[in-house]
């Protein structure tokens, strides 16, 4: 009898558990059904819309359609219309320099520009070594006043980029006048040429190295370290080291970690906050550069910069010097590629930093505040490494740190040899119960 009750009791409970089975699936496929029929019909109709819109014009608009610019201002306003400020649509050609500049391979006339405040035409800012414009005469401080027949005045900096770079074989016609106003006319043809990421130098009669870091790409770090085995090699070896962040808009997140890794000691140096959930990016190994470091920075230093900065003082490798920074704490993925050339690129994720702590919305501090006046800011472009007033502060700052870093080994020294001498006294000094034997 007892065994007939436990196998009725089994199979009511097995018959309860496919009961309960069943109806939790049928909740959990209601659910994704009816999850899927929205994301359907919601993408149905945004399809039928821009169906309709295209129907609409193209009966009646009065002129021609260039299917090619039309569906790259539809990406465009894709991106602009998910409510993402770090969300960015590259053309084909577009991508195609993204990975350029990604590589440090760029195809173009070899110039950095910036529109000059005081003119509105195309200040040059940097001429590439073997580039066009170099082999054409162009130097940094002149003024790109047309390019062709062009008024750059009226151009924005990303349309007079984009008339500068090209394909490779093609030419421009480049007008500009230099600090004596003096006017040159030239036309260069566009090739491929070495974006080097940093500059650097050791001032005459100075131990400390400057860095000057552009932007984050994939030779950086192998840039960086060259330059230090330069510096630290020489028969006057450098000492502490400034590096150069001003105008930095992070380029790849992923080797400005590399550098971090180069420069700081042992832990995490970057995470990634997404949806509550916190992932390591990258974390630092053992080796580390043993010099002082000072970073300057400005307001549009960015991302990956801001990361290296915000590093540099946790890892207590040294000081910041300039002000307060961008404040783009945010992750953007790479761009993922469409088939038809083009790419997308947006928010993935909150950046915090070894400690934690995100600097989005707020940038990264400096321990020294070296704002510039009205006037040093007109003159920003013109100041070399030894006439910047806030290199100057920077190279004054690492002076500093490199003297407190010698003062503190001096101590430690002194205070081991005086422990030594104690214990040697000691010994030489027998004790009571020595004597008294």
């Amino acid at each position: 009898m007892n065994k007939k009750i436990t196998v009725n009791l089994a199979v009511a409970i097995a018959i309860l558990a496919m009961t309960v089975t069943f109806v939790v699936t049928m909740i959990l496929s209601t659910q994704i059904f009816n999850s899927t029929v929205s994301s359907v019909r919601q993408k149905q109709v945004m399809y039928n819309n821009i169906a309709e819109i295209d129907k609409a014009v193209r009966a009646n608009y009065y002129g021609e359609i260039n299917d090619t610019t039309l569906y790259d201002m539809m990406g465009a306003g894709y991106m602009a219309g998910i409510g993402d400020a770090n969300a960015v649509y590259y053309t084909a050609a577009q991508y195609t320099e993204y990975k350029g500049i990604q590589s440090g391979k760029v195809v173009g006339v070899g110039v950095d520009v910036v529109k000059d405040s005081a003119t509105n035409n195309a200040r040059v800012v940097r001429v590439y070594n073997d580039s066009p414009a170099q082999q054409a005469g162009f130097e940094k401080n002149w003024m790109i006043t047309k390019i062709g027949e062009t008024d750059v005045k009226n151009l924005t900096l990303a349309q007079i980029n984009s008339l500068l770079r090209g394909e490779a074989g093609t030419t421009v016609t480049i007008t500009a006048t230099n600090l004596a106003s003096e006017t040159k006319t030239a036309e260069l043809q566009r090739r491929q040429y070495d974006m080097p990421s940093i500059e650097y130098t050791v001032p005459e009669g100075k131990t400390t190295g400057y860095v000057r870091i552009y932007t984050f790409n994939s030779n950086t770090e192998k840039e960086l370290q060259a330059a230090l085995e330069d510096m630290t090699g020489r028969e006057t070896p450098i000492d502490s080291l400034v590096l150069d962040v001003r105008d930095n808009d992070g380029g790849s997140l992923t080797e400005a970690m590399d550098v971090i890794d180069m420069l700081c000691p042992v832990g995490t140096i970057a995470s990634q906050e997404k949806d509550g959930e916190v992932t390591v990016l990258d974390t630092s190994d053992n080796k580390e550069v043993q010099l002082p470091i000072v970073v300057l920075m400005n307001k549009s230093t960015a991302a990956g910069a801001e990361l290296l900065a915000d590093s540099i003082r946790i890892f207590e490798k040294g000081s910041l010097v300039g002000v307060t920074t961008a404040g783009k704490g945010s992750i953007t993925c790479e761009p993922v590629a469409m088939t038809n050339g083009s790419a997308v690129s947006f928010t993935i994720g909150k950046l915090l930093d070894h400690n934690g702590e995100s600097f989005d919305g707020k940038g990264v501090s400096p321990d020294v505040e070296v704002p510039l006046t009205v006037e040093e800011e007109r003159n920003y472009y013109n100041y070399t490494v030894d006439s910047d007033p806030q290199i100057a502060k920077a190279f004054e700052t690492a002076s500093l740190l490199l003297n407190r870093q010698q003062n503190q080994a001096a101590s430690s020294e002194a205070t081991s040899a005086a422990g030594s001498e104690a214990g040697s006294a000691s010994q030489a000094q027998p004790s009571s119960d020595s004597a008294a034997q």
